[in-house]
């Protein structure tokens, strides 16, 4: 092959590889231009540097900022910070009660507002905590192993959000007082319940009423004579007063029995009696075996306590409690003495259980 011929071909391979290399060419440098860019994007946001977030500011909303090892710990925080605000801290999830969660479900009253937050946040907080608010940046500086979380509350969304939940739990409220005072017998523990739950949605809006009037002060002026927790709870202290509940225990020949349901209910407010004729009675029969051991040195009390708090007008039986068991000791008056003391503590803590779930807490 010719000298002319070779040069001619190497020309024209130098040409093509040229003519492939050049996309390659480009994709490197946009990837530079891509790396620069990204490299860009790492540094501080304003926010971390000064605390203040231009995109964010201070006239249309409120922030909090986070600064953790993890990313959760960092949100978590900068929520608690943007709550302060309204002189509180997020709680845990398990805090809402049935009753609140039930009476949302069916669109009663509004206790929550769904929004984007992380799920690893969201079950740990109680929802209740968290409306209106949102994080919308995170950092993670590698420099300091920490990251960076930006809490933030619009004004504008929260007022109305604030407004709007306040207005129909206020509705429920008159709701619930409303058909009290149209019951033929306004007294009974099903309204006393009502009225407890009124009390309840009472105070989370004293809360949300308490937030407006950081975000919006005249807006919150609207809502300035809503109905207060207080004014509920003495409705429901003269009610209660007006309700006497029966105590009838046998085999209790101190009291001692009796005594722990009469200190359950009177913590509610309630009267109770050893009469025979009320709509509520108490009843609890006990039953006492003795017996001893092989060698006759421990003497033992089986007990069983069959107890209820009944409706004797519907024949309801609103709160059931039953109670077994046995102890032992050196005779058999002490034996039964500490059996005793075991069915008391049970009446103070599951039959107290027992009617904070009939009163649907």
């Amino acid at each position: 092959m010719s000298k002319i011929k070779k040069t001619v071909i190497a020309s024209q391979s130098c040409y093509l590889a040229f003519f492939f290399l050049i996309p390659f060419l480009l994709t490197s440098c946009a990837s530079s231009e891509n790396v620069a860019k990204a490299s860009a994007s790492k540094s501080p946001p304003d926010w971390v540097v000064s605390g203040i977030s231009a995109a964010y500011p201070k006239s249309a909303y409120l922030t909090g900022i986070g600064r953790r090892a993890d990313k959760k710990s960092s949100e978590l925080e900068a929520i608690n910070e943007l709550v302060s605000v309204f002189g509180q801290t997020v709680t845990s999830s398990s805090d809402t009660s049935q009753r609140m969660k039930r009476a949302e479900k069916e669109g009663l009253v509004s206790y929550s507002q769904e929004n984007e937050l992380d799920q690893n946040i969201l079950r740990e907080v109680n929802q209740n905590d968290i409306i209106a608010v949102e994080i919308p940046q995170v950092y993670e500086s590698q420099k300091e192993a920490r990251w960076y979380a930006l809490a933030v509350m619009s004004r504008e969304k929260g007022s109305q959000i604030y407004s709007n939940m306040l207005q129909k739990n206020e509705n429920e409220i008159l709701s619930i007082k409303k058909q009290i005072k149209s019951d033929k017998d306004p007294n009974t523990l099903l309204n006393f319940s009502r009225l407890d739950f009124a009390e309840e949605i009472a105070l989370v809006n004293e809360g949300y009423y308490k937030r407006l009037m950081v975000l919006n002060p005249v807006e919150a002026q609207k809502f300035a004579s809503i109905t207060s927790s207080a004014s509920l709870h003495k409705e429901k202290s003269e009610m209660a007063s007006k309700i006497p509940v029966c105590v009838s225990v046998d085999s209790d020949n101190d009291g001692r029995i009796a005594k722990a349901f009469q200190e359950v209910m009177s913590s509610y407010g309630f009267n109770t009696t050893l009469g025979t004729n009320e709509r509520y009675q108490i009843s609890c029969k006990n039953h006492f075996v003795h017996s001893e051991s092989g060698d006759k040195k421990t003497k033992f009390c089986e007990y069983v306590a069959e107890c209820a708090l009944i409706d004797t007008f519907t024949g309801e039986t609103l709160v059931p409690l039953s109670v077994t068991g046995r102890e032992g000791s050196q005779t058999s008056e002490n034996a039964e003495v500490r059996a005793k003391q075991k069915i008391t503590q049970k009446i103070k803590s599951d039959f107290a259980k027992g009617f904070e779930k009939y009163l649907g807490k």
